[in-house]
């Protein structure tokens, strides 16, 4: 059997590439114990697909890499650029209803 080394968190909270995503998807998986293929198994995605989320690779569709954030119990925060306000924006946009 091998032995799980467990990844690291990434050392910042910030998420602004498909790696960080990557580092972070390993992290968790590693620190609660899973190997890929348990992971895999567990999430219903393919370990292939796991392995290059993992991996940081663009290839993975929004929606699985969804699926796998939301099996681990990963959720993502947005904070709004710096000189926007959120809250104006909706003034300014025409009620659809």
């Amino acid at each position: 059997m091998r032995k799980l080394s467990v990844t690291p968190f990434p050392d910042h909270p910030a998420v602004a590439s498909p790696e960080d995503v990557g580092v972070l998807v390993r992290a968790v998986r590693t620190a609660t114990g899973m190997t890929l293929e348990e992971a895999a198994l567990t999430l219903q995605v393919a370990k292939q697909t796991l392995q290059n989320l993992e991996k940081g690779k663009g290839t993975v569709s929004l929606n699985l890499a969804f699926k796998v954030l939301t099996g681990l119990g990963i959720r993502l925060h947005w904070q709004a650029p710096e000189g926007t306000n959120p809250e104006t924006r909706k003034k300014d946009i025409p009620d659809a209803s």
